[in-house]
Parts: C-alpha cells; structure tokens; sequence
C-alpha cells in the first residue's frame, strides 16, 4: 500500500508535529509515507512527494488528509489532489482533521463532498464538525478529541526548570492579538497578580518567522502585564535551538510541570488538561483555538481552569 499524506504546510510549526508524528505508527506498514511537501527533506517515518505529482501516476492506493487547516485555497487544492487520486481507485481517511480561520468560512470548499467517502473522517473538535454541518456535508464523522494529547512526556528539559512554582505562558503575536489583550491590561494584570514572583515558562507553537510567533508575544505580554520579568528557556527564542530542541513531547512534559498555564492556544491548553494542569483560556481577538479546546473539555477541566471573554459591550 502506498499512503500519500496531505496536511496543510506539514511540520511547519510544533501543532503540526504534534499532529503529524504519530502517523507512521498510527497508519501501519513498512514502507515511509509519502508526505506531500515542497520541503527538500521529511522527518522520520516519511518521504517526500512533490505536490505537483500524479498520485495515480505513482501508485498511490490511499490518501491521508490530517492536520490543521488555517486557509481556504489549502484546503480546496488538498481536496483537489485526495480527488485525483479517489478518481483512480485510492481510498480516503481523514485524520485529527481541524478547520479554523479562512479555512472554516461558512460557504462550502470546493470538493467538500469528498469527506462523504473517508473511512474514517476524525475531527479533532466539535467546531470542526459544526463547520462540516454548516456545509452541509453528508460525511458521517466522529470527534476523536485532540489526539496529540496521547503524546508521552519526554523530560529532557526538566532540569533546565528552577524549583518552585512556574506559569506557563503562551500568547498568539500579531497586531490584531496585542490590541486585544492591550484593551483589557487591567483585568489580565488582576489575573497574574497572584502569581507574582513565579517563574515564567513560555510555551510556542507557531514557528518563529511567522507574523503570529508566540515566543515574541508571549515576551510582549508578560512585559505589558509584570514589567521586568524574565522568561525562563531565553534560547527558545533561537530559531535552530527551537526547531531541534523543543519538540511536542518536551512541551508535554514542560507543561505537566507548570503549576497554572494562560494561553489563547489549543496545544498548551489540550496538553495542561491532559496532565491535570488548570489552565486558563483567553479570548483574544478572532481566533477560536483556546475557546475550542475549554469547551470540548468542559467537564473534565482541572479546578481552577476558566475561560476569559472580552465584557460585552
């Protein structure tokens, strides 16, 4: 069997791997599967495929789409290749599939009808599916919660932490999310003002050349809101120290040991929940993540977890 995978901008950043890595064990065979990229290499367990190739030309029997999907012209061109390889006789599954952003606009992608035919069509999270019934799929899916969170805690960072207790942090950068969090210093500044004098962990995501790089506005946070604190872990800031040092599993463990964790993510907050961490959710902005993950978990969030919503106006 040949498996072609295709995600949106694979490994580009520690969501993607978090979602991704698991795939050559999860999926069964010998062989590598063949990861759809534009990147000269692939991590282990995978091969690189040019996304301008056949998936007939080459054999290929099934079709992986996992992942997350932030833009729509992705998510359409996926749908285009997995119909390609459909038309020749492959098969489809779906896999820890998440919709946000351009991706989960109300108007159906182009192609939608294809997830009637994956067996099987995971959603990593109610917004997902509510996103396929507003496009009135007819695909019969199932929620498979955040499966990252299966993960096993690698500590190899550990003793890189201080004793004592440790916030967690992890806050989207941009324009849009500081002005977010800049109109309600007052209430965040109340709500950290308890852990003051805790050492403060940053926990990104997001890689570092991207507009939203979550190390740099994790930084611009905490100095708004408890000027002069230092961050632990300053060589996360180094993009070759990021990318080979803090991997998904060391995120887990990291995480386990924060005594609290604040962030407007999905990962942080789906890892906390999974380790008996409270976290506390923040609304920033138009992004959904942290709202998604503390509403799919809400009857299982450790006490002390709340989610934090703008006042209404």
């Amino acid at each position: 069997m040949r498996t072609l995978i295709l995600a949106e901008r694979p490994f580009r950043d520690l969501r993607s791997r978090a979602l991704l890595l698991d795939l050559p064990r999860h999926l069964g065979g010998a062989v590598p599967l063949l990861l759809s990229t534009a990147a000269p290499t692939a991590p282990a367990g995978f091969e690189t495929f040019s996304p301008e190739a056949d998936p007939a030309a080459h054999g290929i029997t099934r079709v992986v789409i996992a992942g997350a999907f932030h833009e729509r012209p992705q998510l359409e061109q996926t749908l285009a290749i997995a119909g390609r390889a459909l038309a020749a006789g492959a098969k489809l599954e779906v896999r820890a599939f998440t919709v946000e952003r351009g991706a989960a606009m109300r108007d159906p992608p182009k192609g939608v009808e294809l997830l009637a035919q994956a067996q099987p069509l995971e959603l990593r999270d109610h917004h997902t599916a509510n996103a396929l019934m507003v496009w009135r799929s007819a695909a019969a899916f199932r929620i498979h919660p955040y499966p990252e969170c299966a993960t096993a805690p690698d500590d190899a960072l550990l003793p890189l932490l201080p004793e004592g207790p440790i916030l967690g942090l992890s806050i989207l950068g941009g324009g849009q999310m500081r002005q977010a969090w800049t109109a309600r210093l007052a209430e965040l500044r109340a709500l950290l003002a308890p852990m003051q004098g805790w050492a403060m962990l940053p926990l990104p995501m997001e890689h570092t050349a991207s507009p939203m790089d979550d190390f740099a506005g994790t930084r611009d946070f905490l100095a708004a809101i408890l000027p002069g604190t230092s961050l632990l872990l300053p060589e996360l800031a180094q993009d070759v120290w990021r990318r080979r040092q803090f991997t998904p599993a060391r995120m887990r463990a990291l995480v386990a040991r924060c005594g609290v964790v604040i962030t407007n993510q999905d990962l942080p907050a789906a890892f906390a929940i999974a380790a008996g961490v409270p976290v506390i959710g923040l609304a920033l902005g138009t992004d959904r993540r942290a709202i998604t993950c503390l509403t799919q978990f809400a009857n299982t969030l450790t006490a002390g977890s709340q989610l934090l919503h703008p006042p209404r106006a």
